[in-house]
This record gives structure tokens, sequence and C-alpha cells, in this order.
């Protein structure tokens, strides 16, 4: 019989993602290179000073083999959503 292979589960970082989703942080949300975040479900893009970031949680990523952080954002207008990231996150992080 052949082995099968499985990719390792990130069921850490997983568990966090799906407690806050039921927690209504259910968008996404991604760094730009011009220091701005995407929206991604309606690609509208926000100034760190239209959100409000804070770090919720750390977790090893198996696939990566790297730590990645977990961020919970909130828009001005509302939208509450993720961000997963290398880095933390922080209004110092973009003055660099």
């Amino acid at each position: 019989m052949k082995a099968i292979k499985c990719k390792k589960l990130n069921h850490a970082i997983t568990s966090r993602v799906i407690d806050l989703h039921d927690k209504g942080y259910t968008d996404d949300f991604l760094p730009t290179k011009d220091q701005t975040f995407l929206h991604i479900q309606n690609s509208e893009n926000f100034t760190m000073a239209d959100l409000n970031i804070k770090v919720i949680d750390q977790g090893f990523d198996q696939l990566t083999k790297s730590y990645k952080y977990i961020h919970t954002i909130e828009t001005v207008n509302g939208d509450k959503g993720l961000l997963i990231a290398d880095f933390i996150c922080t209004t110092t992080f973009f003055a660099n």
C-alpha cells in the first residue's frame, strides 16, 4: 500500500482564525508597498490612521516554518477583519 503524503496543518493558527471569525472578524487585509492596507473583499485601501490594529496572537506556521502574527483590524466604516503577517504591524513598522 502506498503511503499518503499529507500537508501539516496549522492547527493553532486555524483554530484562532475560526474563533475570530465567530467574533465577527471575517474580512481579510494585506499590507501594501505604499504603506496602506488592502481590504481584500472590496479592494479598498486604508491608511494606518483609518484602522484600529491589534496584535491578538502568534502561531508557528508549519508550512513556512516561521512565526506568524495574527492581527485584528477594524476600519473607520465598521468593517472587521484579520491580517496574518510575518511581522508585528505597528505605526513604527511603517515609519522605517
